[in-house]
């Protein structure tokens, strides 16, 4: 959609989702798709895409049904692969001192360890939790809050609250349906696949994208114009 205005980057925030929108692919579902003990995780699936579940309640079904040891878990995080626009997206945030977060359902040890192969392992991030026991992966929600209106394991609009900084406008770039409700809180949002739909669907407005390189050359256009402006 057109007429979106960008903040300057002196007054910007910027959040960032992970799966599909960082990474090249949803992690978890990978993750279920490829290690789940039968195909009952679809039924889960279907049920949070529906609005019968939330996240939090669909991942604790789905880690349940996970039969993975830790080194097969993470011979597959580490083949994760990012948008190759990502990099360049967070050095021109770090060139203007733009305060940014990653807003996760997902889990924060695998983005952590994903990043950690991109030497930038050091970026704030909020998301979920993982714990061991025996042979059963567990989901742990310190994100979570009970009034939630998605029911979520990690409720980004409470996150992106509590990061707020002063009288910052907020810039949110995400893919998914976790996505919505923060996204419809922010100032700009860019926006692709299911976020796209649900956001054109509510006619609100947003930039649609296909790569994170896409994000990076408008934003930094759009502040190098200005800039030079001055």
């Amino acid at each position: 959609m057109k007429n979106v205005i960008l903040p300057d980057p002196q007054t910007a925030q910027v959040w960032l989702d992970f799966d599909g929108t960082i990474s090249r692919q949803d992690v978890l579902d990978e993750l279920v798709n490829k290690f789940s003990r039968n195909e009952s995780w679809r039924l889960v699936e279907e049920r949070w895409k529906a609005g019968l579940i939330g996240s939090e309640a669909c991942l604790r079904e789905e880690f349940s049904l996970l039969d993975v040891s830790d080194k097969d878990l993470y011979d597959f995080i580490d083949r994760v692969e990012i948008d190759p626009g990502f990099l360049p997206l967070i050095a021109i945030l770090r060139q203007y001192h733009v305060p940014f977060a990653i807003l996760s359902d997902g889990i924060e040890k695998f983005i952590r360890r994903i990043l950690n192969r991109f030497n930038v392992g050091d970026i704030k991030i909020r998301a979920n939790r993982i714990a061991r026991v025996d042979q059963q992966l567990h989901l742990v929600c310190p994100h979570k809050r009970e009034f939630c209106l998605s029911a979520a394991a990690h409720c980004k609009c409470s996150s992106a609250r509590e990061l707020h900084i002063g009288r910052r406008k907020t810039i949110y770039i995400g893919d998914g349906r976790s996505d919505i409700c923060p996204a419809r809180q922010a100032d700009v949002v860019f926006a692709k696949g299911v976020l796209a739909q649900e956001l054109a669907v509510r006619q609100h407005a947003y930039i649609p994208y296909n790569s994170l390189h896409e994000i990076a050359a408008t934003i930094n256009g759009a502040w190098t114009s200005r800039v030079a402006a001055i």
